[in-house]
C-alpha cells in the first residue's frame, strides 16, 4: 500500500478518535493530548486490523507514533517486514 493511502486512512481514523482536524502530516497528535490512552489503544487495534500488522507494545512511543508521517513510516516498515 502506498504511503499516501496509508496517511489518508490514518488521518480519517485519528480525526474521528480525537475529534480534531489534523493540519498536516507532521502535526503532533500525542504530546498535545489530542488522543487519550483509550484512543491510543483503539488506534493500535485499528492499525493492526486495517493494515494486517502486529504492533509490539514497546514500539508505541513518540518516535514512531507522534505524527501521521511517523505512523505511516512505521506501518510501511512493518508491511515490508511481512512481505
Amino acid at each position: 500500500m502506498e504511503k499516501n493511502k496509508i496517511i489518508e486512512v490514518l488521518k480519517k481514523e485519528i480525526e474521528t478518535l480525537g475529534q480534531f482536524n489534523i493540519e498536516n502530516n507532521d502535526t503532533l497528535i500525542f504530546s498535545p493530548g489530542y488522543l487519550d490512552s483509550l484512543n491510543i489503544i483503539n488506534l493500535i487495534t485499528f492499525i493492526e486490523s486495517e493494515f494486517e500488522v502486529k504492533i509490539d507494545p514497546f514500539d508505541v512511543n513518540l518516535d514512531s507514533f507522534e505524527s501521521l508521517n511517523k505512523i505511516s513510516e512505521y506501518i510501511e516498515n512493518k508491511l515490508n517486514e511481512n512481505s
